[in-house]
């Protein structure tokens, strides 16, 4: 088949089958919540909406949650709703526009800068340093498993069929996981992955998830790793796009990130290779060098409970991710039949 053949949209997937499994990290005592988030973030939010409210521009109201209220880790979610809602209204005069293009770019700022703290860094190779041994001063060799790259997904199909087959959001976790298939189905979002998705075939979902993770929904970020879309790349893959006129647009940069990992080649979107993709593009480091499933995958589920990368090749096993993982989002999609994983 032609690389420029058009693959009929919604028909990536397939069905589910296989078994094993990667063993869940335990909790333990001190699990880390909400690290990432600070009373000065919602505190900025909340200015940000009293000055569009005292402007007459229709946003939700903000008010500071409390540090131990669960609504205090939920400020992406704010932020996000909070630059929809500058979107939408109609706005007629010159004061009007240049405020509401001042809140933007205040809001898509502070995303910027939380999505940054809270996104698993991406790994610079299979594993750092020139073999498992140079590793040691962060971690055992004798805790990594030495996988063949060639050969990961034939080890890896089979668990993570079992794993979406079964997975299950966990409850307190249901209506942020409900918010996250509303923005990915939101008609703005979507339409945008959807003109990805004709222009190069990968599912609209597959880029909708990865925009989810790495840049919080943000259309002012790259696709690459959440990076602000006024310059280059700057963290890992860093330099990206090479042939691009910063500020570009979001699409742009879109599709190289998606050409630099060769998403781009491929005709084979089953669940699988899906999963196994997403899991490559943040890197295997939870599965091999610390036995946990991946929280870029299933974070929010029964499949995930803590530990996380926090910085670069720094892990903390206690600290449990606040984005929800990729496959559960699949899987919510799955469940709610906006989708539909070909068997």
């Amino acid at each position: 088949m032609s690389r420029h053949m058009r693959i009929s949209r919604r028909r990536f997937g397939q069905g589910l089958a296989g078994s094993g499994a990667v063993a869940v990290s335990g909790l333990g005592f001190g699990v880390a919540f909400a690290t990432t988030v600070s009373i000065d973030d919602w505190k900025r939010l909340k200015d940000m909406s009293d000055e569009a409210r005292r402007a007459g521009i229709d946003v939700a109201q903000v008010s500071v949650p409390s540090a131990d209220s669960p609504k205090f880790s939920e400020i992406v979610r704010a932020i996000v709703d909070f630059i929809d809602d500058l979107d939408g209204p109609e706005v007629d005069t010159a004061v009007e526009k240049a405020v509401v293009a001042d809140l933007k770019t205040r809001a898509q700022a502070l995303l910027n800068a939380i999505n940054g703290r809270e996104r698993s860094p991406h790994q610079k190779s299979e594993l750092p340093g020139h073999s498992l041994f140079s590793f040691a001063g962060l971690i055992g060799a004798a805790q990594a498993e030495t996988v063949d790259p060639s050969q990961r997904y034939d080890k890896y199909k089979a668990a993570y069929l079992e794993l979406f087959d079964s997975c299950k959001v966990r409850p307190e976790r249901q209506s942020t996981v409900d918010w996250y298939v509303s923005k990915l189905t939101n008609a703005k979002y979507r339409a945008a992955y959807e003109k990805l998705e004709d222009d190069i075939c990968v599912p609209w979902y597959f880029i909708g998830v990865l925009h989810a993770l790495e840049a919080s929904f943000n259309f002012d970020a790259h696709l690459h790793n959440g990076d602000p879309l006024s310059k280059r790349t700057t963290h890992v893959p860093a330099g990206r796009p090479l042939v691009w006129q910063p500020p570009s647009d979001w699409q742009s940069s879109a599709k190289d990130a998606l050409a630099l990992e060769k998403f781009t080649e491929h005709l084979d979107w089953n669940l699988a290779r899906m999963l196994f993709r997403i899991e490559a593009y943040n890197g295997f480091r939870s599965r091999e060098l610390h036995n946990t499933n991946s929280p870029y995958l299933w974070s929010f589920s029964n499949h995930y409970t803590a530990g996380k990368f926090v910085a670069d090749n720094e892990w903390s096993g206690t600290t449990v991710s606040q984005q929800c993982g990729a496959a559960v989002m699949i899987k919510a999609l799955v469940d709610k039949k906006i989708i539909q994983l070909i068997v």
